[in-house]
């Protein structure tokens, strides 16, 4: 056991006092930036790259944003940016001296540019040396990667949910003409990760397992 000294570890309180509520901070944030509304959420997806159920979760404040998305979330939100900034500047947090506040900034920006750096290397390493990578390695008819984009995505997960959706969904919820939803449903289908089952009137479409 360590010896007591009479210290005491500090108490957190506020937004910082739980995951609950931090999380339902973020719910409150969200919701009076975006509003409450399917395009609320739309928005969210496009800022993060999250998915629609993870989005769902944060404004409904089952949990807040992780990491990652939580950075995201301070880069494309201004108001969850300026939240950050009031936690940092708040009287929780340790202030720092003009004299050693300079030396610290310079020393996170060049971090963050060797973390770039360090990333940008990483990455043209494992592309230019992987085997699996080499052209002799690759299959004459393998189809080029299929970059979804959002509706395509959304579809996808309504399907994958179980859901009878078609192209008219696709139309009257992202506000797109028929002829656009259904090159996004064609799309996933030459992907390989959508089939249709059934009679033309009354089957459906299945994810790819």
């Amino acid at each position: 056991m360590l010896p007591k000294k009479g210290r005491k570890l500090p108490v957190w309180k506020g937004v910082l006092g739980g995951r609950d509520m931090l999380a339902q901070t973020i719910a409150d944030l969200l919701r009076k930036e975006h509003g409450d509304t399917h395009r609320a959420i739309k928005q969210l997806m496009r800022q993060t790259n999250a998915s629609e159920r993870t989005v769902k979760h944060w404004l409904s404040a089952q949990h807040a944003p992780d990491t990652l998305f939580f950075l995201r979330l301070m880069v494309s939100s201004p108001v969850i940016r300026a939240f950050v900034l009031g936690l940092i500047e708040g009287p929780a947090s340790n202030p720092l001296s003009s004299a050693s506040d300079r030396p610290v900034r310079a020393a996170a920006r060049e971090a963050y540019a060797a973390g770039e750096a360090a990333f940008s290397a990483l990455t043209k390493d494992v592309r230019e040396n992987d085997p699996e990578n080499g052209p002799d390695r690759d299959p004459k008819h393998d189809p080029e990667p299929v970059e979804l984009n959002e509706r395509q995505h959304w579809f996808l997960e309504r399907i994958v949910d179980g859901d009878r959706y078609g192209a008219k969904e696709i139309m009257a919820i992202w506000q797109v003409s028929l002829k656009t939803a259904r090159r996004d449903i064609h799309g996933l289908q030459l992907a390989g990760l959508l089939v249709y089952f059934g009679s033309r009137r009354k089957g459906r479409y299945r994810p790819v397992r």
